[in-house]
């Protein structure tokens, strides 16, 4: 019973010595706790504001990026050309997303020479708010148009996300691709705002598919636009990882070689004009020309005095450079003996 006394008091002795080193180490990590948040207090609020933010960037990018419901009507209605030669096609991409395309047929002399452009709206509204716009492509460039709305556009099912329109992009390629009635040799890009970062990214996956590229008022990436946008907010100096949607248009243009006109309206509220004369300068293109337009806004800036000229231009060198390979093609495969 004595024995058992003692080795209960130098158990109980023990548990004491441990409870008090514990409640001193508390004491000097409380210590060190407070000492820091003294010294670096600052630096740790502002820690916790940058990841705030691009916690709440990265969920509501999508929101912030992707306009489908502007104009409210847009999700439901789709303006169509009535009395002109058109075809309201549905596709499927590869993830099985249906797509809605309007193709735009230029109907005038030797049609099935014509090249056809395939036009990447902006980042709200439908195709069907383009087609005037479409409409005086066909008939001062003599070109066909195929429209496109990305997924979670128009009547195109499914949600919009960067990947997705990369998705979206290949799958009008495939099917313009297929077409007998169409010039597989002289396929356009068009892409105008968001629209001109699918085009670059399209031409940079598939350069020998692609005659030319034509971008107009669109940007350099996303997260440049964010360092714009939100300058009150460090944004240059967050990760890329933070941004769910990227758009690196200034890495892929490096890899479009094929022939690129940059159209720039320099009233442009919305995205800097530097941009797109960054874009031009960035491009390794032997064949490329800048369209400057004072007085052009955003997205009215083919409302210009010689925007179409300027396009045509372009289009005519291109097709004469198109002709002389073709003569050059032919040439070689002519034995002599």
């Amino acid at each position: 019973m004595e024995k058992s006394w003692r080795l209960w008091g130098i158990a109980r002795k023990g548990l004491l010595t441990l409870a008090s080193w514990s409640w001193a180490l508390c004491r000097i990590s409380l210590l060190a706790l407070i000492l820091t948040f003294h010294l670096y207090g600052g630096f740790l609020l502002l820690v916790l504001i940058l990841a705030s933010v691009a916690g709440i960037l990265y969920k509501f990018q999508d929101v912030l990026l992707y306009f489908p419901d502007q104009p409210s009507s847009s999700r439901l209605y789709v303006p169509v050309p009535s009395g002109i030669p058109h075809e309201n096609i549905f596709i499927k991409a590869k993830d099985g997303v249906c797509l809605n395309l309007i193709l735009l047929r230029y109907t005038g002399d030797n049609p099935t020479f014509s090249p056809t452009i395939i036009y990447f709206h902006g980042n709200a509204g439908n195709i069907g708010h383009r087609v005037p716009n479409a409409l005086l492509m066909v008939v001062n460039l003599k070109v066909n148009v195929v429209l496109v709305d990305y997924r979670g556009y128009g009547k195109s099912d499914g949600e919009p996300s960067e990947e997705g329109l990369y998705i979206d992009s290949e799958a009008v390629l495939d099917y313009v691709m297929t077409r007998p009635d169409i010039d597989k040799t002289k396929i356009i890009l068009f892409g105008r705002s968001l629209g001109g970062a699918v085009a670059v990214h399209l031409a940079s996956e598939n350069p020998h598919r692609i005659s030319a590229i034509m971008v107009e008022n669109t940007f350099l990436s996303i997260p440049h636009m964010a360092s714009t946008l939100f300058s009150f907010f460090p944004m240059r100096y967050l990760p890329l990882w933070c941004y769910k949607n990227k758009f690196l248009s200034y890495r892929k243009i490096t890899q479009c070689r094929m022939p690129s006109l940059f159209i720039s309206g320099l009233s442009d509220q919305l995205i800097p004009p530097v941009m797109m004369k960054q874009l031009y300068e960035l491009s390794p293109s032997r064949t490329k020309r800048m369209a400057i337009f004072p007085d052009g806004t955003h997205n009215d800036t083919w409302q210009c005095q010689g925007y179409f000229t300027a396009l045509e231009q372009f289009i005519k060198e291109l097709l004469k450079s198109h002709s002389h390979e073709e003569t050059t093609k032919s040439s070689s495969n002519v034995t002599i003996i």
